[in-house]
């Protein structure tokens, strides 16, 4: 039994070592390289100002463009020099009209993207004196599900120094991504290598998500075997040369007592990697969109008029937001970000603790809130991370059903900014503490989590490298053995 626990174990590193290890290093990577993103304060820094005057409201413009439907969505910001109204019916991406005239906008061509690029690059500092435009479909950084309302997408080459490149929506034309050479070129090393996310792969998600659940399964199989087998050869007293590890040579030493060392922490990293793949239906997340729809309550009419708009300089942009068949405003600067109710006033601290628990009840009736309060700092479930960060003030309420789920609600936003029940309380500890290293004491010290990820990282590579380094012997052997059989059987 014991040498078929050998076999297995050295087979399955053949053929899963170096995956094993792109993975560590990739992994390595992504604490400093996130995957390409337009940021909001990038977006909104790109935008030109709102004018103040002589604008459509949201109604007249909605009827005006002769859009069906209604709207569960509205959005008013710059289209280089042209203010326009996005809106959202239920389908899919948001639909262009004018400010000024309530016409629909076609879709953007060749010449206007152009232009659009040099405005927003002259608005982020970036030089583009001859920028280049394809339209695409997808490609390698917009490959990810949350760009497939927009599509297609117009990637424009600015031709800088740093290699930047634009995407563009072509039905809204809104700036929707921007990447440069050095983000592309580690994320290659970093977020395309660990999640295995090259474009034809990804294309297919079904196939993609079979490959990294069984590639990550069975690579758990491997190192826990490793660990089985480490196990059974240490001998704590020591064999009869006075060390723990039987093996004199040195590879097979190091891979032995490596194993030993960082095998269980690797076992962990491949677990929940594997778990992050939804195993069996496994509720990791709750898609955003779930949890906002209810908040938002029925659909109801534009309204008919904007706010004042001409007392907030630097306006970049203007968001209708319901609250539970309420209407406000959110507006947003440069600087800061504003929400408004229904008749213009400005709610300096956001939306009241009353209001954001009779929401909460409203989309609740049948469960009571056992707890609420305000948190000013992170919690076990709500916090940020180096490349994910949190808003506060967030109200904490939490339902008293079978799960206790707690919403966290931001008042300055009237969002949900968080939502977790046993299943979010689960995957955080089995996910987000064994694959991310987010655990408590660690948390409120990054520079501590760094190295200790790092020193387990490169522990657990070496593991690899030396498992790696054997079954090359082992190939490389078996060849010989092959051709020099075949000498001896030629006559």
């Amino acid at each position: 039994m014991k040498r078929w626990l050998h076999l297995i174990h050295r087979w399955l590193g053949l053929g899963l070592g170096l995956l094993v290890l792109a993975w560590l290093v990739s992994g390595l990577v992504m604490l400093w390289v996130p995957r390409p993103q337009l940021q909001a304060a990038e977006a909104l820094q790109a935008l030109s100002p709102l004018p103040t005057q002589c604008l459509l409201g949201p109604a007249q413009a909605f009827e005006r463009a002769g859009l069906s439907g209604p709207a569960t969505g509205a959005r008013l910001s710059m289209r280089g020099e042209e203010p326009v109204w996005l809106f959202q019916t239920g389908g899919p991406g948001w639909q262009p009209v004018s400010a000024v005239s309530g016409q629909r906008l076609p879709l953007l061509q060749e010449g206007q993207v152009l232009a659009l690029a040099r405005t927003h690059a002259a608005a982020l500092g970036i030089s583009a004196a001859n920028p280049r435009a394809q339209l695409i479909q997808q490609d390698q950084w917009s490959i990810y599900g949350r760009f497939n309302p927009m599509r297609p997408l117009w990637r424009v080459a600015l031709q800088d120094e740093a290699g930047t490149e634009l995407y563009y929506a072509q039905a809204s034309g809104e700036l929707v991504l921007d990447t440069s050479r050095w983000e592309r070129g580690w994320n290659w090393l970093g977020t395309v290598t660990h999640w295995l996310y090259f474009t034809p792969l990804r294309a297919d998600v079904s196939l993609w998500r079979q490959l990294v659940l069984w590639s990550s399964g069975v690579a758990l199989l491997l190192c826990s075997l490793g660990l089985i087998l480490g196990l059974q050869r240490l001998r704590l007293r020591g064999y009869a040369s006075g060390s723990v590890s039987p093996y004199r040579e040195r590879w097979q030493r190091w891979h032995h007592l490596l194993g030993l060392g960082a095998g269980g922490v690797l076992a962990a990293w491949l677990f929940s990697g594997w778990l992050s793949m939804d195993p069996w239906g496994w509720p990791s997340s709750n898609p955003k969109d779930q949890v906002q729809a209810p908040w938002q309550g029925e659909t109801q009419a534009l309204p008919a008029e904007l706010p004042r708009l001409d007392w907030l300089p630097g306006l970049k942009e203007l968001e209708w937001q319901r609250v539970q068949g309420q209407s406000f405003w959110r507006l947003k600067t440069e600087q800061q970000s504003l929400l408004l109710d229904s008749r213009g006033q400005v709610l300096p601290q956001g939306l009241s603790e009353a209001q954001l628990l009779a929401a909460l009840q409203a989309m609740h009736p049948q469960q009571q809130i056992r707890s609420h309060e305000w948190l000013n700092g992170p919690d076990l479930y709500y916090y940020g991370l180096r490349h994910q960060s949190r808003s506060f003030p967030v109200l904490r309420a939490c339902l008293a059903d079978a799960s206790v789920t707690c919403y966290y609600l931001d008042p300055q936003a009237a969002r949900i900014a968080q939502r977790v029940d046993d299943y979010g309380r689960a995957d955080r500890w089995l996910f987000n503490a064994l694959h991310r290293w987010d655990w408590p004491p660690l948390q409120a010290m990054p520079w501590l989590r760094d190295a200790v990820v790092v020193a387990w990282s490169l522990a657990a590579a070496g593991l690899c490298l030396a498992g790696c380094v054997l079954g090359w012997r082992r190939l490389r052997l078996q060849s010989v053995r092959k051709t020099n059989k075949a000498k001896e059987s030629k006559p």
